[in-house]
């Protein structure tokens, strides 16, 4: 015996192949060990949204995008005085 909806939802089942991909693969270098790393990211995220990711050589997790402006980020040596310049 047939259930009455299997046959209605499968006679109204399609696909919309025209879609965007929902995830973007990113490729980043970690500045700190210089490990090279690939991740897959949520499209709207990187559009609209803060990604964070984590190197696959150092474990650290890296601000890939912020169009948010969650992260705030200070320049501590500024506010302390500390001298940035190397001049000899």
């Amino acid at each position: 015996e047939k259930s009455t909806d299997a046959l209605y939802f499968g006679k109204e089942a399609s696909f919309d192949i025209k879609l965007p991909r929902r995830s973007l693969l990113v490729q980043f270098t970690c500045n700190k060990c210089d490990a090279r790393t690939k991740r897959l990211i949520n499209r709207v995220g990187y559009e609209r949204g803060t990604v964070f990711l984590q190197c696959a050589g150092c474990q650290v997790y890296h601000k890939f995008v912020d169009n948010l402006g969650l992260i705030v980020e200070y320049d501590l040596r500024e506010e302390n005085g500390v001298n940035t310049c190397t001049e000899d």
